[in-house]
Order: structure tokens, then sequence, then C-alpha cells
């Protein structure tokens, strides 16, 4: 799947208006590749999404932008995360088509014992308890080509400031754990936020956003769980 305007997204002397049109382009590939409602499909969306979000990262530190996230900080792969439905079916997608069966089996089995400790959590609990993502292997993501729009969108210009929201989330929600961030970079993913929402309107698909661990042990063990796109129909 290819965005119309991708390329124009590395420009760095693409305006911001610009950009946010890109993101708009993208509400009508997506729900071409939504509307095919397979895990391939899935997969090929998020892709998309996080390739134009990760070439206006590129920009911004190109233009002197002192982003904080870097390969191995992990202090953002401990917080709870809602995915919409066809991000979860790309992550599971992912897992089987690039790791080996056990690998990929470890990780499933980590999901849906994360999941079954969230059912005991209030929201607020789970943002307190610091639960390590279950796709997080050795200090990286194994799905991160596809990873869920939240997750890259997701940025900190301290990272001093992301270690002490990890060290304390009791105070997450309070000016104590507040994280700098780029308005640019907030503005493009918003944007792509709102596409993603227009295209599963225009693909017929629900829009809502559920917990990441709950929403992929719901695609493992009910084989109906999003409108036939189930692990049965991945590699």
């Amino acid at each position: 799947m290819t965005t119309r305007r991708s390329k124009r997204s590395r420009d760095p002397d693409v305006q911001p208006s610009a950009k946010l049109e890109i993101a708009a382009d993208l509400r009508v590939d997506a729900a071409r590749g939504l509307g095919a409602r397979d895990a391939a499909s899935c997969a090929a969306v998020c892709s998309t999404v996080d390739s134009l979000i990760d070439a206006e990262f590129a920009v911004q530190r190109a233009s002197g932008a002192k982003i904080a996230c870097e390969a191995g900080c992990i202090y953002c792969c401990h917080q709870r995360v809602a995915v919409f439905a066809h991000e979860a079916v790309a992550l599971l997608h992912e897992l089987r088509k690039r790791l080996p069966p056990k690998d990929a089996g470890d990780i499933e089995r980590r999901i849906v014992a994360n999941a079954r400790t969230i059912d005991r959590w209030t929201p607020e609990q789970h943002r307190a308890a610091n639960l390590p993502c279950a796709l997080l292997v050795e200090g990286r993501c194994a799905a991160y080509d596809v990873r869920p729009s939240a997750c890259a969108r997701y940025h900190s210009l301290s990272r001093p400031r992301c270690e002490r929201a990890y060290e304390h989330p009791q105070d997450n929600g309070t000016p104590r754990n507040s994280r700098p961030a780029l308005a640019v970079l907030q503005e493009l993913g918003s944007a792509v936020e709102s596409s993603l929402e227009s295209a599963l309107v225009d693909a017929g698909l629900p829009t809502d956003k559920r917990e990441l661990h709950q929403t992929l042990r719901a695609l493992l063990e009910d084989q109906s769980a999003w409108s036939g796109v189930t692990p049965s129909s991945m590699p």
C-alpha cells in the first residue's frame, strides 16, 4: 500500500498544512486496504502509517529537533495502549510472518497472560503498574514495522522526563509526569488518527479502540473476533 504524496512527507520544505493534506490522502488508501478485510492488507495499512510518521520524525531531526526517542529506550513500552482492531490483526500477522513459530508462540502466551492480569485492573491501576508490553523482546518491539499508530506517533524531547514518569507512575496524568513534545508531530499524529477513523467508517468497520493485550487475546481466542480477519487467515 502506498500513499500518493508519501514522498513529499520527506521534504523539509513541506509546510505543516501540506503534511496534513498528506495525512488526509491516507484516508482513501487505507479505506481501500481495510475494505479487503484480510491480515496482509491490515499490515500494509499499518506499515504505511508508520512510514509516514517516521518520515516526519526524520525531517524534524534533520531540522535540528532534539527528539529523545531511540532504539533501546523502552520507557513508553510499559504504558497502557489502545489500538484499532485492524492494528491488532496486523501485529499478529507480523509476528507469525517474521518470527519462528516458537518465538511467536512465546509472545502470544505473554499476550494472554498480560490480558488476564489487565482484566483484574482498572485503567488507572494498569497505567500505574508499568506492565511491559508482551511484544517487547530484549529491548525491541517484535513487530515494530507495523506498530500501532499510538506507538508510532508517541515521542518525547526529554529522556529524563520519560524516566521520571516510568519511576513514578503514580503521578501519571499530572504535570509532574508531563512530556515535552513537538507540536508539528502532535498535529500530524492527530491528523493521521482522524484519517484512520474516517477510513474505517468508509470501509464499514468500527472505529473504537481497545486495550492492546485484550484486543490481541480476543483475536487469539475468538475466531470471529473481527469481521472474518482471524489468526486462521494469517501465515
